[in-house]
């Protein structure tokens, strides 16, 4: 079967992003991208849009039968999208003290989106991400 994950904007307010990604065992194949598009976010409290996210807490819960297979995080670039963080495993990271992970991509061609890619995956394997970012505006 195709690429076909289960996607959730649990919160989306003025500050706060919570988003859960699921890819359940019942699907098998392809490989996928799922895309974070900040420009279709919530607006600000001055109706400005959102231009950027970081990530500041991530939980989850991966099961695959390769680690080929992991899921990876990818701050979208246009010169290339750049992996910042690679999920395999059970785990959850909390960056709060650091005011969560930010695009070190200064240079201009960071439009902000967040990508979760899947390289492929084999039927049995298994994905569950939340998410927690901090919306930052223009």
């Amino acid at each position: 079967m195709a690429y076909d994950p289960t996607i959730n904007t649990q919160f989306d307010g003025t500050r706060k992003l919570i988003y859960s990604f699921n890819i359940d065992n019942s699907k098998d194949g392809s490989a996928g991208t799922t895309v974070i598009d900040v420009s279709g976010l919530a607006k600000g409290k001055q109706n400005q849009s959102c231009n950027r996210i970081s990530l500041n807490r991530i939980w989850f819960n991966i099961s695959t039968t390769a680690i080929a297979d992991s899921a990876t995080l990818q701050w979208e670039n246009s010169d290339g999208d750049e992996t910042f963080l690679v999920l395999a495993g059970y785990d959850d990271k909390n960056f709060s003290s650091i005011g969560g992970l930010v695009n070190p991509n200064t240079n201009g061609n960071a439009n902000g989106d967040v990508n979760i890619a899947i390289p492929a995956h084999t039927a049995g394997d298994t994905y569950s991400i939340v998410t927690e970012w901090i919306k930052y505006y223009a």
